[in-house]
């Protein structure tokens, strides 16, 4: 009997790593946006075409990450509390929303997911992050914008990771916080 060689397997797989790591470089999640450029962005019309409607963009990034590509990104699924065409999650790997809304002027209430997937075809995300009542101004330009952070908690052996996002609305003009009121933020807790 002739046992086979595991060098060509090797091979294999050390150019099917190459590729993932280096060919990924563009990786973005679906069809969103990978970087951030508003100007690019097309946004979902809420306004019923009203002048001067406030348009409200949600964050994305890309990054590398021990050499992996990740798309982190922030997509509405509500305003006003009414669900979104076509947004929602639908599983952990199977999320869906908009990158931009376009809203009447005043007071209106946001709901979004936080996403994170990567080149590798693994990632997360949190949903019903939101601001309640926000004052949209006519003219004006905000962004939903978000800092995450990581922590291991946990006895050894039985750890988990937690994330924290914080989210804060800005005026893209002024740079103007108009969400939240100091201190607010989301603890996240992925499912294992």
């Amino acid at each position: 009997m002739r046992l086979l060689s595991t060098r060509p397997f090797k091979v294999t797989a050390a150019m099917m790593l190459t590729a993932v790591l280096g060919g990924c470089s563009s990786y973005h999640y679906k069809n969103y946006q990978g970087d951030w450029a508003p100007e690019q962005m097309t946004p979902y019309d809420l306004s019923n075409n009203a002048p001067d409607a406030p348009v409200v963009y949600f964050a994305t990034v890309r990054y590398r990450d021990l050499g992996i590509p990740f798309h982190r990104l922030l997509l509405a699924t509500h305003v006003d509390d009414q669900l979104l065409e076509g947004a929602g999650r639908a599983s952990i790997l199977d999320v869906s929303g908009k990158q931009a809304l376009k809203l009447t002027p005043g007071k209106h209430s946001l709901r979004w997911c936080w996403t994170s997937m990567n080149a590798l075809g693994t990632g997360g995300a949190q949903c019903n992050l939101e601001a309640r009542d926000v004052e949209f101004k006519a003219g004006k330009r905000y962004i939903v914008d978000f800092q995450n952070s990581t922590r291991i908690v946990g006895a050894p052996g039985r750890e988990s990771m937690r994330i924290h996002i914080k989210s804060t609305i800005r005026d893209l003009d002024s740079d103007e916080v108009v969400y939240p009121v100091f201190g607010s933020g989301q603890e996240l807790i992925p499912r294992t």
